[in-house]
């Protein structure tokens, strides 16, 4: 679902009764990732690359519910002078400019047109106007204005736009490649004879992607993902990713690595998280298969191991909950929506190096996530007597029942 945040996240509380922030209720965790200030002021909380040139910015919890990490992903790119295909591939070109043309051909291979970025899934509109003295041309994205068959292969599933007649046209169409590079007219039939004027392009709804999710512990955990296509997605197709019409990060098979942080508590711990899990694994801290800790969506039940010998299964198969793992002593208990789901007794004490990660089994590039996810924070100590708040107040602002 994807709608406009403004009234939503005006309804939704960042702080608790008496005004404290999530990180004031309880302090010091050890990482703290959301899309929400959880200090109380205005944290900064993702890097965010668009799709359509990989430019990336950074945007606080305000600045996502105002519109702006939106309009930053949806910018439209300036168009330059039209680029004509080369050699005999091209028009005889006239009056080029950034909206327009006077194009020209006696072949069948006329084409010519305006590099665009884009990627699948996004959507974007054009309008112009167009002068026909003889000819049917057409429009259609394509891969690259040069002529051969792959760069003229089509990027979307719309047909091309026969621009038959003189008139003003609107064609609005979904990439389905990323391979897109161009907005192309071509002759249509073996002669055409055209002018193009009044060309732009009114509306361009594109993705974005999660750099980094900073954390707000003041620890600077920070979980990073450089590769481009293991970032999980925050705009979808010109919308904000929504999850009961508040802010998530789409996995699909994504993942995020805390970089230079292991959560390794030596004893007492607690891992509070909303999400809605789909398959695979979320948080993992392990070195190898069966030591450190770790919540993974597994068939119909949400799992929680704890150094191979703790395991508790939980149902909750694609639910939006908040999945809370704690250990006191040896007693690892597993809970969903604040409610105790199970417990088991372990070797208490984590000594794992490896990253933290996010979305993906922690040792190995196996087992990606899909599902989406909202809030994790972690605490290496004993916060027994925060867990009931905490969870209560992440309840409350994930609308979750």
């Amino acid at each position: 679902m994807h709608i406009s945040l403004d009234s939503a996240l005006g309804r939704q509380r960042r702080l608790n009764s008496v005004g404290e922030s999530v990180l004031q209720i309880a302090p010091s965790a050890a990482a703290a990732y959301s899309l929400r200030s959880l200090t109380g002021g205005d944290p900064k909380v993702v890097r965010v690359r668009r799709s359509s040139n990989n430019g990336e910015q950074d945007f606080t919890a305000a600045s996502i519910s105002s519109g702006a990490l939106v309009n930053f992903v949806n910018e439209i790119q300036t168009l330059g002078t039209v680029t004509n295909s080369s050699g005999n591939n091209g028009f005889t070109l006239t009056n080029t400019s950034s909206t327009g043309f006077t194009a020209t051909t006696d072949t069948a291979t006329g084409v010519c047109g305006w590099p665009y970025t884009a990627k699948a899934g996004d959507k974007i509109t054009v309008s112009f106007d167009a002068v026909v003295r003889s000819g049917t041309p057409q429009f259609l994205p394509r891969r690259a204005t040069a002529l051969s068959s792959n760069n003229l292969a089509s990027v979307v599933s719309d047909s091309p736009l026969s621009v038959n007649s003189t008139a003003s046209y609107s064609f609005e169409f979904t990439y389905d490649d990323d391979q897109a590079g161009s907005l192309t007219f071509s002759e249509g039939d073996d002669n055409a004879d055209f002018d193009i004027s009044n060309f732009q392009v009114t509306s361009f709804k594109g993705a974005g992607f999660v750099e980094t999710w900073y954390d707000q512990s003041g620890n600077g955990n920070d979980a990073v993902q450089a590769t481009a296509g293991s970032q999980p997605k925050i705009v979808n197709a010109g919308s904000l990713v929504v999850l009961s019409d508040v802010p998530a990060l789409l996995f699909d098979e994504s993942f995020f690595v805390a970089t230079g942080f292991a959560f390794s508590p030596s004893g007492d711990f607690l891992a509070v998280t909303a999400s809605k899990l789909s398959s695979n694994n979320f948080i993992d801290t392990r070195d190898g298969g069966s030591d450190g800790f770790f919540i993974q969506q597994g068939g119909s039940d949400v799992r929680y191991r704890y150094n191979g010998d703790g395991s508790i299964d939980v149902s909750g198969n694609d639910q939006h909950i908040v999945a809370t793992a704690e250990l006191n002593g040896t007693t690892l208990t597993a809970y969903k929506n604040g409610s105790s789901a199970g417990t088991d007794t372990v070797t208490a004490g984590l000594s794992t190096t490896t990253a933290l990660s996010i979305g993906k089994v922690a040792f190995s590039s196996a087992n990606t996530l899909t599902g989406s996810v909202q809030e994790i924070i972690l605490y290496d100590t004993d916060k027994s007597a925060n867990r009931a708040v905490l969870e209560t107040n992440i309840i409350s602002h994930y609308g979750i029942s």
